[in-house]
């Protein structure tokens, strides 16, 4: 076995509930409430429907629920459909520089503790040792600069996570992680270009891979043991990196420095999107004559490089688009789900505006990252009138963090009424209690729309 694929496996399958400090343990609490309340909100979406049309033609000897229908499938599939509903409004965590979303491993998460009795803590300690890993592979290399997706991460970091709630031992743990990596490279056009819908399926396809990386080492099945250092390993596909340092006595945790999303858009989006909406009751959308945005480059690479983000034909490319988002948001006063609608997109008022809008790569603003989120927007007006807005902290980032109450509010937004009151209340009480649940079966009973 490889050092690196020795060091990760040792950690997950050592960190204990134990182990976690108070604020860690309430950070997982957070994203769980949070994660769910995205799920809700993707319902209804196509992407969201086939992915359960999917995954209830299989039934399995170790049924899981599909969140939502609770309807039966198996742990894999449940995953997919599960982590399809959770990332498709793009309203789910982020690590803020392209990076990706850790909270997409929950699809497996709540798919394999819906399998088998897992209680609240092992649930807790699961989602911790997942997220420490997801974020500690994206610190030691972004696979994107090599043409990867993020999603290597995801499936990563939910190989060991399932592998935890299943007991697995040193071994089998490490051949979960391996057989999640191996035949799962996923490429980076995913994001590139006019994105299809496959946007935000990839991520629950990365919680499918882990989920059934796990089952094979669980039946015994070896993956390679120099996964990452081997001969055409990991590193050789992407960069010899070296994995830094993994907490495992706290009292800082990785899960404690991801930004929460408060805008259905790209993380890189939100800090534009609230310069914008600031700006909006100063200036008449009619009388812009130009909007320069400048920002960091892994925004402008992700939102603002290509062509396609200033006449995007898909929601998946509106919801990736500063020129689409800063546009509507000064139009509108607001970015909701219903800021992507077909219709909306297709506006002319609102085609026109992001012809006008310049979005600027700043070397300054490099320099404020990773600690900062910095945009600087300027508007010009016809009458040569300019108006000025800053953002370096959007709403949910670690130094602007949003309250319990403002999670609890988000989510009431995500599920408008698709759960019963009682269930809500229910909801955000065994959430918030999650440590002394017994099975995590009775969160999940909960989910029912």
């Amino acid at each position: 076995m490889d050092e690196t694929l020795r060091k990760i496996t040792s950690f997950s399958t050592h960190l204990g509930f134990e182990h976690l400090s108070p604020a860690a343990i309430h950070e997982c609490k957070r994203r769980v409430l949070d994660t769910l309340g995205c799920a809700l909100g993707g319902f209804a979406a196509q992407p969201c429907t086939i992915a359960r049309a999917i995954a209830r033609k299989t039934s399995s000897d170790t049924p899981a629920r599909i969140l939502g229908t609770l309807e039966p499938s198996s742990p894999e599939l449940a995953a997919f459909a599960n982590g399809v509903m959770i990332r498709y409004l793009d309203m789910n965590d982020a690590t803020g520089l392209g990076g990706g979303h850790p909270s997409d491993m929950f699809g497996a998460l709540f798919a394999v503790a819906d399998s088998r009795k897992v209680d609240g803590r092992t649930f807790i300690s699961a989602v911790a040792a997942a997220y420490e890993l997801y974020l500690s592979f994206f610190e030691a290399r972004q696979v994107r600069e090599k043409g990867m997706d993020h999603v290597v991460y995801t499936a990563t970091g939910a190989a060991a996570g399932v592998a935890k709630m299943m007991g697995l031992d040193h071994q089998a743990t490490a051949n979960a992680i391996s057989l999640a990596l191996t035949p799962n490279m996923a490429l980076g056009v995913t994001r590139r270009g006019q994105l299809s819908m496959w946007k935000g399926c990839a991520g629950g396809n990365a919680a499918r891979n882990a989920v059934f990386a796990a089952q094979l080492a669980a039946e015994g099945l070896a993956g390679p043991e120099a996964v990452f250092e081997g001969d055409h390993g990991v590193w050789n596909a992407i960069g010899k990196s070296e994995w830094p340092a993994l907490n495992s006595q706290g009292p800082w945790f990785r899960i404690m420095g991801t930004p929460v999303k408060m805008y259905p858009c790209i993380y890189p989006g939100q800090s534009p999107v609230t310069a914008a909406l600031a700006a909006q009751p100063q200036v008449d959308a009619e009388e812009i004559e130009s909007i320069v945005v400048r920002t960091y480059y892994n925004a402008w690479w992700e939102s603002a490089s290509e062509p396609e983000m200033w006449a995007p034909a898909t929601r998946e490319t509106a919801d990736h688009s500063i020129p689409y988002l800063v546009s509507a948001a000064l139009l509108d006063g607001k970015i909701d789900v219903s800021s992507f609608s077909d219709e909306r997109r297709n506006d002319a008022a609102l085609r026109s505006l992001i012809q006008k809008v310049q979005v600027i790569h700043d070397k300054e603003l490099d320099k404020l990252t990773p600690s900062n989120d910095p945009c600087r927007l300027e508007i010009t007006t016809m009458t040569g009138r300019k108006i000025a807005s800053s953002v370096d902290f959007p709403k949910g980032h670690v130094k602007n963090p949003v309250s319990d109450q403002g999670i609890e509010e988000k989510f009431i937004s995500m599920n408008n009424g698709l759960l019963a009151a009682v269930q809500v209340s229910r909801l955000f009480d065994l959430c918030w209690k999650l440590e002394e649940l017994d099975d995590m079966r009775e969160l999940i009973s909960v989910v029912r729309i």
